[in-house]
């Protein structure tokens, strides 16, 4: 006969409080673990990607400014250039090189340290190498900083799991061993046929039902014995899974009265209004009320809903968290009726916090009237919001398209009203002049008058062909940039080019007898491949911009080969342009403003834009040369066909 006791199940010896607190510390460390892993693995990713970024600057800028130095043989100048850039705390060593491959400066910063990347870079002059620099990068600092900040980052997790012992210990000491120990004299009571026994102890509602419950059903104990195992395994596995839904949601759950009194909630609940713990927030927001809502009578109209309709899906609405910042959430809630009565008894109901998604909306909302505006306007903010439409397009690249077709729509809608009211217009100012003039040539007053509406009708003209070129511009350059923009490519003589363009700016260069218009075009010019009709137009932009700047003087169009490239200049002596804004002359809808400008006729401010998308379009470059009243040369140079 075998005697042996039977071995009790090993978890039957351990506890419940040291187990969930064990697990969670161990839950914690390793997500700690791996987000500081993760950190900092992103920082040190980051720091390479910096340090290179800075490395590339770095090297570009030294070759660029050694370029001059070493064409002219100056190799003081280029140590001293050298020897500056020794003092960046990156750069370990540097090392200067003429043509000859002759050392100019070598400085070596850390003698026996191994650098951690190189750069090198040639040096260019006009396109041809005179040299190269090479410089030695050590991360040594960022390094250190780096391991200092794992450190800290370690000593903290070790704080926080602490800091979790001792909490989690209170909690589970306070709401789980205390009524499960009173449940278990309970059950051992009725056990024993003690039927009478009310668990009078026990305060939590949960426990007191299943008490209740207990007592009915053990009068029927023995018959229903398997069903009742049935029924409470699967409660529980029900259980289970709801209270890790419940637990583990993102979206906040909660459990309301019919008026809106909270019964239950998830931690989610807490984490969106800002509060450490589900207590905390259950004892100090009592309901889903005037108390955290923006606009209380939102909420009223959320229960009138859910009782009229049973349910609400999507209802947004602004809150308070507890740190007196707002946010959006959007409820999907039902209403629970009771079985036999039919009556509501509370609400279900999930939240989830859309706060970014309206930030987002609001954005998009915003750069759309931004937009709008900027179109309308025409003037310098066009510049600064388009900066910023640009810098939303690169966290939402979406809106580069919703912009193309935005402009593209908006151009094309104002073109077929502006053509009639040109045409309107003009047609009103010829059959007044021709039927109403006569009438009143006896009238000074109403001549006066008269004289007045044929200028207003004037300006009326005028003002919408420039809104005309306005749409054209804006049509051109939106191509361009869209890349929709038929490119007619073919080999092409700039000389002709050149003619071409001289011809078609004749007549306005012949309304001011003070400024002559000359060529020089170099008889061995090459051919280029390009669309003739781009080419003229850049030449013409040019041109125009040289007439309406220049009172008194003359503006040359030169042309001529340069180190396999066409190099095309268009110079006059008119007004010049500021050193502030040479920089940002080729942006769109930017302008020159001075003292000197305010009488000249206004443009697009897309013209020297769209000169830039087409030259850079044909690999070349375009850029600006002045001074502040001596006049202004524009170059731009395309490379020359095979």
């Amino acid at each position: 006969m075998n005697t042996d006791k039977p071995k009790r199940p090993f978890f039957t010896t351990r506890s419940i409080s040291r187990d969930l607190t064990s697990s969670l510390v161990v839950i914690v460390l390793i997500v700690a673990t791996a987000m500081g892993a993760y950190i900092y693995w992103q920082q040190s990713e980051e720091m390479w990607a910096t340090a290179e970024e800075k490395g590339e600057d770095t090297i570009a800028s030294v070759a660029e400014i050694l370029a001059v130095p070493i064409w002219n043989l100056d190799y003081d100048n280029a140590r001293l250039i050298g020897s500056v850039y020794t003092h960046d705390d990156m750069v370990q060593g540097i090392r200067i090189y003429g043509s000859r491959n002759e050392v100019v400066f070598a400085h070596e910063k850390f003698s026996g340290t191994k650098a951690d990347f190189s750069k090198v870079r040639p040096i260019v002059f006009e396109g041809r190498t005179i040299g190269r620099a090479e410089i030695d990068f050590t991360l040594a600092r960022e390094k250190k900083r780096l391991d200092e900040q794992l450190l800290v980052s370690s000593l903290l997790i070790v704080v926080a799991i602490s800091v979790i012992l001792a909490i989690t210990g209170l909690l589970l000491r306070v709401f789980l061993n205390k009524p499960l120990h009173v449940f278990q004299q309970g059950i051992a009571r009725v056990a024993k046929g003690d039927f009478s026994y009310d668990f009078g102890e026990v305060h939590h509602a949960e426990l007191l039902e299943i008490a209740k419950r207990f007592r009915r059903m053990s009068a029927e104990i023995e018959a229903r014995e398997k069903k009742l195992q049935a029924m409470n395994k699967t409660l529980q596995e029900a259980e289970e899974k709801y209270r890790g839904i419940f637990e583990n949601a993102i979206e906040g759950i909660f459990q309301a009265t019919p008026d809106g009194v909270l019964r239950r909630a998830n931690p989610a609940m807490a984490r969106i209004f800002g509060y450490e713990s589900l207590d905390e927030f259950l004892s100090n927001v009592r309901s889903l009320g005037s108390r955290i809502m923006v606009n209380p009578d939102a909420m009223q109209r959320f229960y009138d809903h859910v009782r009229e309709r049973g349910e609400v899906k999507g209802f947004e609405a602004e809150y308070y968290r507890r740190d007196g910042k707002t946010i959006w959430g959007s409820l999907n809630a039902r209403a629970i009726h009771g079985a036999e009565s039919g009556k509501l008894i509370f609400i279900e109901g999930i939240l989830e916090d859309i706060t970014e998604r309206k930030q987002a909306e609001q954005d998009l909302a915003d750069l759309n009237r931004h937009l709008e505006q900027l179109v309308r306007e025409r003037t310098e903010d066009l510049v600064n919001k388009a900066r910023e439409l640009e810098e939303a397009n690169q966290r939402l690249r979406e809106l580069d398209e919703m912009k193309s077709a935005f402009l593209s729509s908006v151009s094309h809608e104002l073109r077929t009203p502006l053509t009639s009211i040109l045409g309107f217009a003009k047609l009103i100012n010829k059959e007044f002049t021709k039927n109403f003039m006569p009438l009143g040539s006896d009238k000074p007053v109403l001549v006066k008058k008269g004289e007045r509406i044929r200028e207003n009708l004037t300006i009326i003209s005028h003002e919408g062909e420039r809104l005309t070129r306005l749409i054209n511009d804006v049509l051109d350059l939106n191509k361009i940039e869209s890349g929709s923009m038929g490119w007619r490519d073919e080999r092409l003589d700039v000389a002709d080019a050149v003619d071409v363009a001289v011809h078609s700016v004749t007549g306005m260069f012949a309304q001011n007898p003070k400024v002559d218009l000359a060529t020089e075009i170099d008889a061995d010019l090459p051919a280029i491949i390009a669309d003739p009709d781009r080419i003229q137009q850049v030449l013409i932009n040019l041109l125009n911009n040289a007439a309406k700047f220049t009172e008194e003087g003359h503006v040359t169009v030169r042309a001529f080969p340069r180190f396999g490239q066409v190099r095309v200049e268009v110079a006059d002596t008119g007004l010049g342009i500021h050193a502030d804004d040479q920089s940002q002359i080729f942006e769109k809808f930017h302008q020159t403003r001075s003292d000197t400008m305010e009488n000249k006729p206004k443009g697009t401010g897309l013209g020297l834009t769209i000169c830039r998308e087409i030259i850079e379009h044909y690999g070349g470059r375009i850029w600006v040369e002045s001074q502040l009243g001596e006049g202004s040369t524009f170059i731009f140079t395309l490379p020359a066909a095979n």
